[in-house]
């Protein structure tokens, strides 16, 4: 479902529970898309938290923060916009 289609209306008075499910679940779709970013912010915060474990035990003591964060930001921007240039009808 893209974001230009109406929300879906809900069941009729006396709906089954399972009428109510998938309304609610065409619902979610609606709002939030296919789930693309669902999963972003729980592997942002392995990554980061990764990042100062291996940096506190010494093990990332080669990389430099002043280039690590510009191409993490540098990453990010294109995998924004390669996500939405696939999504384009």
């Amino acid at each position: 479902m893209s974001s230009t289609e109406p929300k879906p209306a809900p069941p009729p008075p006396g709906a089954s529970r399972d009428q109510w499910r998938e309304w609610r679940r065409r619902q979610r779709l609606h709002h939030f898309g296919r789930g693309g970013w669902t999963w972003f912010w729980g592997v942002a915060l392995i990554i980061i938290g990764s990042y100062y474990l291996l940096r506190n035990l010494g093990l990332l003591s080669w990389v430099r923060d002043d280039v690590l964060w510009p191409l993490l930001l540098i990453a990010f921007g294109a995998f924004l916009l390669i996500g939405r240039a696939t999504r384009q009808p």
